[in-house]
């Protein structure tokens, strides 16, 4: 037998449980955030302000800012560099460096290639998928370090993000403040010089952040109603807006960081859910706790400050509140799974979990048809959107399941495969068990 032949995917009975719950978890809080730019504007990071509990909207947004945003990307992030690395380790016990080399890399340049239809086909411009991509190359080298080492560096890379953020953050603040008194200065009497005319302008360009252009708005709502040549259009170059920019660079460092530290936990068995009931509430109390305090802080601050530019600290605090309640849900899903008290809930997110990738581009293709194809884009509030993401959560839930029964894989999944192994895997069930049947009788 060859050693392409010999190298193959996980089987469905090696799985790991609690790895598929925590993913199922994860897309369904993801769907909670993407379906917000999915279903309204696209730079509709907060609803319209003034903020205030009048508006239904922000109280979604206090439940989301707390609770979601970062968060479930990061556990989803967390859970990717755990299966980069299954992958690696089963691949070099059974055949070696090269061969699981060449598996990895190959699923790497698949997900950049996945990526990209997602942003095209399925008309979603905020894929992670190629993200995920290009940060999958980093981690290769890092396969056998030590969970501390891990754990190091990604401590390392998370705080100079985080230093970064404040920097930044801070130097805009500033700039804002004197662009107010250089425009206060003119509007006294005095000229203004060039260099006084340009400062003068950075008051408006954080306005315009923080409230988006009427004029812009109105476009992008003609455009995302309209024909789907425009759309297309659209969703191509929101895309290339940020993955042909530097800022790609941050997000493949924060995936990074996150990956790695994902690699570290599943090592220390704590996303396999060896470790003690006692060790996952403990961690769901600390996660939760630092995380809900950071969280909370910034939500204040922004909310008082009706999200003006001078509130820098709550982005410089992103990283560490983002972390600390991924950490969190990872603790609290896994002392539910412990007290076997997710139900028929676990087994339905186990099997959204064991179709991630599926399902994840299928979140997608099913907003593309509701919010363009039934032309329900931009016509409900936050808390309309999320119950859609509901209703999205239980369809999920109830096509994997059924596809599960037939299939070993989901269709993604088993597409990735094929391009990861250089062959297709068998799919259907009874296929399978007739192959490991045959087998056994010639051992």
């Amino acid at each position: 037998m060859s050693t392409a032949a010999r190298l193959a995917p996980v089987p469905a009975s090696q799985r790991l449980e609690s790895l598929d719950l925590l993913r199922g978890f994860a897309l369904c809080g993801i769907l909670l955030v993407n379906i917000m730019p999915m279903g309204g504007p696209w730079e509709g990071y907060h609803p319209s302000l003034p903020a205030t509990l009048a508006n239904p909207d922000w109280s979604a947004w206090v439940v989301q800012h707390l609770f979601f945003q970062g968060a479930m990307r990061g556990l989803f992030t967390l859970l990717f560099g755990a299966g980069m690395l299954l992958i690696t380790l089963r691949g070099e016990e059974s055949q070696g460096t090269i061969q699981s080399a060449d598996v990895y890399f190959r699923r790497c340049m698949a997900l950049l290639a996945l990526g990209v239809f997602n942003a095209t086909c399925l008309l979603f411009p905020g894929d992670i998928l190629y993200v995920y991509g290009l940060s999958g190359f980093l981690l290769f080298v890092f396969r056998t370090a030590a969970p501390r080492t891990l754990l190091r560096i990604a401590a390392l890379l998370i705080l100079l993000l985080t230093i970064e953020t404040a920097v930044v953050g801070h130097q805009r603040a500033a700039a804002a403040r004197h662009g107010q008194a250089v425009a206060a200065q003119g509007l006294a009497g005095d000229g203004l010089v060039a260099a006084e005319q340009a400062a003068a302008t950075a008051p408006r360009t954080a306005a315009a952040a923080r409230l988006p252009d009427p004029q812009a708005l109105q476009e992008e709502a003609a455009i995302r109603t309209g024909g789907p040549v425009g759309l297309l259009e659209w969703s191509v170059r929101t895309w290339l807006d940020y993955a042909a920019s530097s800022y790609t660079i941050t997000l493949v460092l924060e995936s990074a960081a996150f990956m790695l530290a994902g690699m570290a936990l599943f090592k220390l068995g704590v996303l396999t859910g060896r470790r003690s009931l006692g060790f996952y509430v403990g961690m769901a109390a600390v996660g939760y706790g630092l995380g809900l305090l950071v969280n909370g802080v910034q939500a204040i601050e922004l909310w008082r400050s009706q999200f003006a530019p001078g509130a820098w600290v709550s982005q410089a605090s992103y990283e560490i509140g983002r972390c600390s309640m991924t950490l969190g849900h990872v603790g609290l899903v896994l002392v539910l799974w412990k007290l076997n008290a997710w139900g028929v809930v676990g087994v339905g997110l186990r099997a959204m979990g064991r179709m991630a990738l599926t399902n994840y581009l299928l979140q997608s293709a099913i907003a593309a048809l509701l919010f363009y194809g039934f032309g329900l884009w931009g016509r409900l509030d936050w808390w309309g959107l999320w119950g859609l993401a509901v209703g999205v959560w239980v369809a999920q839930a109830l096509f994997s399941l059924a596809w599960l029964q037939a299939f070993a894989f989901g269709p993604m999944e088993w597409l990735l495969r094929w391009v990861a192994y250089g062959r297709p895997a068998p799919l259907r069930r009874r296929l399978i068990a007739a192959e490991a049947l045959a087998e056994r009788s010639a051992g």
